[in-house]
């Protein structure tokens, strides 16, 4: 059987697609995806249902890729990416903020003006059903559930919080996905009726029982298939079974840091590197793995007199601060992000020993210094300060040619002075938010940030290098723009340069990362893409 379209990944953008498209009765479309499928609510584990666990971004989770990189010179750390129905939706944070009006102003500035603003808004209304928000702004019907933390889930802290940060002069933002300008105000979330709406619940499952929509789960994708130029199907392994699905049209929806290596081990890429690994070059595309960005992640560990509750089917934020940072040119760049529940609570530690194998092979290459500290801090909550809008770059590459290797990322944080300078920002701003007198009346402090971290400017750095905390917005490895010796992977529509009847679907074509996100962003993707199909 030949399909008309073949989805690869069935992530915040794939289970879009595969939904969208396959509502044409008269279009037949086959998803495959690497993890667990499933086809009713009843069969979904509670792990990747309850808003308050992340216990499925573990090292050795059934449902996360745990992709090993170096985050910074000397630290490296497994980063979770989602495994499974609904992909990284199914196991993030539940955060469901849209990035902001500037973010699609860069985009067609790059060249992509069918990403405007005003052309991408009514696919973020159509993804979404707002149970806080009324007006042209906001959707009512869509399949994403959202809402904000109500006043009792973290009273004391998230009160003290907007108090002052308003106190230090920003502005409230009571609704982060109206217009993008900036200020404390409540997170919107993709959580209800006590489950985290992730774009498998949302979207594949209403779909699941149309005859003209094929799944298969547990189906590694190995490489994209090539008459000449021309994608004809995609190989998988199943259980060890390697089967070819021919397909008129196939889209590669795994991910920016899967998307690229699938590219390459199919012959699209830089073909030096491609023959570096005996891969025969289908077409020369020097921008594939290159440019990956993303929101590098300070952890400040905190306390206050109150408690930190792990309440199962609640979200883990409350509230966030969002703000330019000082003679910025990108707006929006600079964010603080505290979490009101406790690292071991929300990561639920003890799920590890279920599965001891798995967790030391995804900890082989971790930095020792970073386990420690977190082993150390895992009965305090922690704020993250990120850095929105980086001008460092790093790379995704072939480790192998072997599809079941995962590839080898050098994310390269801070290595530009302009990240450092904002950081210096961010780090002053947290300080001063958590001795504030609002915070200090509840007991709030922070425990891994002092004084003689904040001495300098070269005692700050050293402090951010230290504190590294994360990364789990990877995006742009497979840019789209118009001209591919320019870094461009794909055009404005997701179709790959230079071959025929292949798309990339997913966070690695944005031209420019967004801030805030990117999971709301990924499913807008997929419901703006759909429009550009036959």
């Amino acid at each position: 059987m030949e399909y008309d379209v073949i989805v690869v990944g069935s992530g915040s953008t794939g289970s879009v697609l595969a939904a969208r498209l396959s509502e044409d009765e008269n279009r037949s479309v086959l998803l495959v995806e690497a993890g667990e499928m499933y086809e009713q609510l009843s069969q979904m584990p509670e792990d990747i249902l309850d808003p308050s666990n992340m216990s499925t971004s573990m090292p050795g989770n059934k449902s996360s890729w745990s992709v090993p990189g170096t985050l910074i010179p000397g630290v490296s750390v497994p980063v979770p990416r989602g495994k499974g129905m609904g992909g990284s939706s199914s196991i993030n944070g539940s955060y469901w903020e849209r990035a902001p009006r500037s973010n699609f102003d860069d985009w067609v500035g790059l060249g992509n003006d069918e990403w405007s603003y005003e052309k991408v808004l009514p696919h973020y209304i159509r993804s979404e059903h707002d149970h806080d928000f009324d007006g042209e702004l906001h959707g009512k019907s869509g399949p994403i559930h959202v809402h904000r933390e109500t006043p009792d889930r973290a009273p004391e802290f998230t009160s003290a919080f907007t108090e002052a940060c308003t106190k230090m002069g920003f502005r409230e933002d009571p609704d982060k996905n109206a217009d993008g300008q900036g200020g404390v105000g409540p997170v919107p979330l993709n959580v209800w009726d006590g489950k985290r709406q992730n774009s498998g619940l949302a979207y594949l499952l209403p779909a699941m029982s149309r005859p003209n929509l094929h799944v298969v789960g547990k189906a590694l994708a190995r490489r994209v298939l090539f008459e000449g130029t021309r994608c004809i199907g995609v190989e998988v392994d199943i259980s060890g079974e390697v089967k070819t699905y021919r397909g008129k049209e196939v889209v590669l929806s795994t991910g920016a840091l899967r998307s690229p290596q699938l590219l390459m081990l199919s012959g699209v890429g830089p073909a030096a590197h491609l023959r570096e690994h005996g891969i025969e070059v289908v077409q020369n595309l020097p921008g594939v793995g290159q440019n990956l960005t993303d929101h590098p992640e300070l952890s400040v560990k905190w306390e206050f007199d109150g408690k930190c509750t792990q309440s199962p089917g609640r979200g883990v934020l409350t509230s966030a601060l969002n703000w330019t940072a000082e003679n910025s040119s990108q707006p929006d760049d600079l964010e603080i992000l505290p979490f009101v529940i406790s690292s071991g609570d929300m990561m639920r530690v003890t799920t590890m020993a279920k599965n001891p194998k798995q967790a030391l092979s995804a900890l082989r290459k971790t930095s020792t210094k970073f386990m420690v500290d977190q082993a150390l801090n895992l009965r305090r909550p922690f704020t993250i300060v990120g850095l929105q809008q980086e001008d460092s770059r790093g790379t995704v590459e072939l480790d192998s040619a072997d599809p079941t290797k995962l590839p080898k990322i050098n994310w390269n944080l801070m290595a530009e002075e302009s990240d450092r300078i904002r950081f210096r920002e961010g780090i002053r701003t947290v300080s001063e938010l958590y001795n504030s007198d609002a915070m200090r009346a509840i007991g709030g402090k922070m425990t891994n940030l002092d004084k003689k971290d904040l001495a300098d400017d070269k005692s700050i750095d050293n402090w951010a290098r230290n504190h590294i905390f994360a990364v789990g917005h990877p995006s742009c490895t497979c840019r789209m723009g118009s001209d591919p010796d320019n870094g461009a992977v794909v055009d404005q529509f997701g179709r790959v340069h230079g071959v025929q009847g292949l798309r990339v679907a997913d966070t690695s074509i944005f031209p420019k990362i967004t801030s805030r996100g990117p999971n709301a962003t990924a499913v807008m993707v997929g419901e703006r893409l759909v429009e550009f199909f036959d």
